[in-house]
């Protein structure tokens, strides 16, 4: 079900878009539509009803649907049984009986953490190309003081994820299989 903090935002754009002021009245009102819209729900008092149905979910790639796997999780809770179902034709889509509010709540969710997911996985390579030195040996070294203060910190954060990463050689990997 949709949390009481989810169904609040929405209950506040629906307010924001009967009794806003000029260009924030249209934009809720637009938000609240397209969100309502993208669900198959007419009215907001439609958040309020049980009624399970059978939504499909997209996903792209492995990484992808372990993430939405872990949002439907989340949002439908330990105790429901949750099911998954993939239907032929239907490819990179997973399809959860929920109810809308459900639905939309999953949505969110997915979204959020998809986008969040990607920008760590940037992250993550640079941080795994310098662990393993993938980069010729003449390579100029980074002037740290030459960086803003967010590159500094992203620059940061990487040498922190350098040091949770193994480093893996090809003499290694040639010893293993002997």
């Amino acid at each position: 079900m949709l949390t009481e903090k989810k169904k609040e935002l929405l209950r506040k754009l629906n307010a924001l878009a009967e009794r806003g002021v000029g260009g924030e009245k249209e934009t809720a009102k637009k938000k609240l539509e397209k969100m309502l819209a993208e669900n198959g729900i007419s009215s907001i008092e439609e958040l309020d009803e049980e009624k399970k149905e059978y939504f499909l979910f997209s996903y792209n790639g492995k990484h992808e649907i372990k993430l939405l796997k872990q949002c439907v999780y989340k949002v439908l809770g330990a105790g429901d049984e949750i099911i998954a179902y993939h239907s032929k034709g239907t490819k990179q889509k997973i399809g959860y009986y929920c109810t809308k509010a459900q639905k939309i709540e999953i949505d969110l969710e997915f979204d959020f953490y998809r986008k969040a997911f990607y920008e760590e996985l940037e992250t993550f390579m640079e941080a795994f190309i310098q662990k393993q030195q993938i980069f010729p040996p003449d390579a100029p070294l980074m002037d740290t003081e030459k960086l803003t203060e967010e590159e500094l910190r992203r620059y940061e954060k990487i040498v922190e994820m350098k040091g949770a990463i193994e480093r893996k050689t090809r003499v290694r990997m040639v010893e293993k299989k002997d």
